[in-house]
């Protein structure tokens, strides 16, 4: 495929302007940063004097930013609290020229929060030291649940894809119909927790720990490739892409032969927070833009490649995985 760049680097180009619906799990990552001063007479725990703090879509709503970075028209659905994250969370969609308006906002609901503390000396990288979660005790109610599923059916009309972005709070289960409705073109589903509930999709992306919970599979070539194919052919699903950390992806595709794909650049990631988003928004772009599901998953790849080599959840642009799959396909990677 790599001598194919140029291909990829059409389909790339294609991006712009296609119509997504995201149904997810909506998360808003605030990151502290800091300097540790000195330990605290209080407990054996650093003081730690802060000096930034960012606030960062997580989970489904770093999926409709990888999109919006590719040049996507996206829709993000979902539901957010009527409080402060909730607000922060919706102010870094609207920002971005990102319609919010099929965001419910439940009432008693808390906007699910990831809360980090990276901090260090003052000339030393920063690590992080504690996060803190809030937000998973929320119950879809009836009206909730209710108020997600008349959304998510507005939403897709007009889309080309759908991604399910299933963090495991909720959302999914609450639209699990909607979303399996075959309402558009291209259907895809990224699911931490709940893989083999759906069924009849397009295509899915787990990646390794997330395949082999679902299909039980082992380490190795012969048992591996058996449970992909047959957890492929289990959801009913016209491809399912594995992503594999340093080993790269595999694609499993209806009457064809297992594909391994190796990763592009360096195997040493910096940080692999949210990167099956950008490859699930990359892989799901191309698919809208024709390429078979072998070309979507090597774009994907360089996508992943790029933004792992990151600090947090990262997105790339289409120049940058232009230029990315230029190099590959020159041999510079």
């Amino acid at each position: 495929m790599r001598g194919e760049w140029r291909g990829l680097a059409r389909i790339v180009s294609r991006f712009s302007g296609r119509r997504v619906a995201v149904a997810g799990d909506l998360v808003l990552d605030r990151y502290w940063y800091g300097a540790v001063q000195r330990m605290s007479r209080e407990a054996p725990v650093p003081v730690v004097r802060l000096e930034e703090t960012k606030l960062m879509g997580g989970c489904a709503a770093n999926t409709v930013l990888n999109l919006k970075a590719l040049g996507a028209e996206v829709i993000p659905v979902g539901i957010a609290g009527r409080d402060r994250e909730g607000d922060a969370l919706v102010s870094i969609f609207e920002k971005e020229g990102i319609d919010s308006s099929f965001i419910v906002r439940a009432k008693g609901w808390v906007t699910p929060t990831k809360t980090r503390l990276l901090a260090g000396s003052a000339h030393a990288p920063r690590q992080q030291l504690v996060r803190v979660d809030s937000g998973e005790g929320n119950l879809f109610t009836p009206p909730v649940a209710g108020d997600a599923r008349r959304a998510l059916a507005k939403a897709v009309k007009g889309a080309q894809a759908l991604i399910i972005s299933d963090y495991g709070y909720g959302l999914a289960e609450a639209a699990e119909a909607a979303c399996q409705a075959g309402k558009v073109g291209v259907s895809a589903l990224d699911s931490r927790f709940g893989l083999k509930r759906f069924h009849g999709l397009t295509t899915a992306t787990p990646n390794e720990e997330e395949f082999e919970e679902a299909a039980g599979a082992a380490q190795g070539g012969g048992p591996f490739e058996k449970a992909g194919e047959s957890l492929r052919e289990e959801m009913s699903l016209g491809a399912l892409l594995v992503t594999r950390g340093s080993k790269g992806m595999c694609l499993f595709e209806r009457k064809k032969r297992p594909l391994c794909i190796p990763i592009v650049g360096s195997d040493q990631a910096v940080d692999v927070t949210g990167a099956g988003d950008t490859v699930i928004s990359a892989y799901v772009l191309a698919l809208c833009a024709g390429a078979t599901f072998e070309e979507a998953a090597n774009i994907a790849n360089v996508a992943g490649g790029i933004v792992v080599e990151r600090h947090g959840p990262a997105t790339t642009s289409q120049p940058e995985l232009k230029a990315r799959i230029e190099a590959w396909g020159k041999g510079r990677l």
